[in-house]
């Protein structure tokens, strides 16, 4: 599954693979620093660095205090949080993709096709029309977070069969209730025309608005998922071989498959329920890095993260410059990126890139 078919210039290749993902990482840095100047009000270079090295331990409480609190507030409170938390929500959908599609060794699946987005859709948009609040400001996040979860532990019980729990069975029972899910949710829209305006900005996926308190606890849940999910990269190139395959070499796939679908619902519940639902982030990313790295997980899924977070902050960026005065929800841009994107990885899967 997904083995690269040019082998020519292996060698070479081996050894411009972790040069070329330190230069994806300088990429995002980059990315990132200039995210900081992109917004409707115009913010000096010597400010914003002043800004970022205030916030360096120890060494920044040695700065004088010489920048305008107004800038500070910009930078810090509205800015900072957005733009790492377009890392941190493209960083997840990323390896949340290249890890679902190694298990189900299916191309075109992505992290919600396992129900995390219709039951997320469910749990905010009830919080929304419904006006519960019984979490404060953060009920809509929480309960979209809860929702996602509960989706995803629904769909997983009731594929199990005799003790296993098929990936076909897995893919065709996430779609059917994430198709039950989205007619509840369509039909509370529907009914509530008052709300419907907030309901679609956050189905269509949005970084606008988060803040410090709702980041800190998403990456306090991602960071630790994602790396445990990174050290089953040799148990995910055996699974892509087959099931008999990666039992002959001693792997446990049933407890494999729980244990990362468990850390994909966790990582990518709690990343849409700070931005919304983002598409096609966790189904490009995995294809992109791939073309780049080959088939190897061991690459793949590291570098999934990394494309996935500078695909969303690059597309968060065009997202407020789009429209002067306006922010359109990401996940527009996304689709009009990732759609022609994605058309031309098929393209190039035809042709022989890389088989599946």
């Amino acid at each position: 599954m997904f083995r690269k078919i040019r082998v020519a210039g292996e060698h070479e290749t081996l050894f411009l693979r972790p040069l070329i993902l330190l230069m994806s990482l300088a990429t995002l840095a980059v990315l990132v620093f200039v995210s900081f100047f992109i917004g409707p009000v115009s913010i000096p270079l010597v400010t914003v660095m002043a800004i970022l090295f205030k916030q360096i331990p120890v060494i920044g409480s040695l700065q004088p205090d010489a920048v305008k609190p107004v800038y500070f507030e910009i930078v810090y409170y509205i800015r900072e949080p957005e733009i790492l938390g377009g890392v941190v929500v493209g960083a997840s959908l990323g390896m949340g993709g290249a890890v679902v599609q190694s298990i189900f060794k299916n191309p075109i699946t992505e992290p919600y096709v396992i129900g995390l987005s219709s039951g997320a859709a469910l749990g905010a948009v009830g919080a929304i029309i419904f006006g519960i609040a019984i979490f404060g400001p953060y009920s809509v996040q929480v309960l979209a977070f809860c929702f996602a979860l509960l989706s995803v532990f629904t769909v997983y019980m009731l594929s199990h069969r005799n003790g296993r729990v098929p990936a076909t069975y897995l893919l065709l029972m996430g779609v059917s209730i994430s198709f039950f899910t989205s007619s509840v949710v369509a039909l509370m829209i529907y009914s509530n025309i008052r709300l419907q305006s907030s309901a679609f900005f956050w189905l269509l996926g949005s970084l606008q608005g988060i803040t410090w308190q709702e980041l800190l606890p998403v990456v306090l849940v991602v960071l630790p998922a994602m790396f445990i999910m990174s050290m089953y990269s040799r148990e995910l190139n055996a699974m892509q071989l087959g099931g008999a395959y990666a039992h002959s070499v001693g792997i446990k796939v049933e407890r494999t498959k729980r244990v990362l679908i468990a850390l994909v619902a966790l990582s990518v519940s709690a990343s849409v329920s700070i931005s919304g639902l983002i598409g096609f982030v966790g189904l490009v990313m995995p294809h992109m890095s791939r073309l780049i790295y080959g088939g190897s997980n061991r690459y793949v899924i590291p570098s999934s993260a990394i494309l996935g977070a500078i695909f969303l902050v690059l597309s968060d960026d065009i997202a407020r410059m789009a429209i002067p005065g306006k922010v359109i929800p990401i996940g527009i841009i996304t689709g009009m990126i990732g759609v022609p994107f994605f058309i031309y990885l098929l393209g190039r899967l035809s042709s022989g890139a890389y088989e599946n």
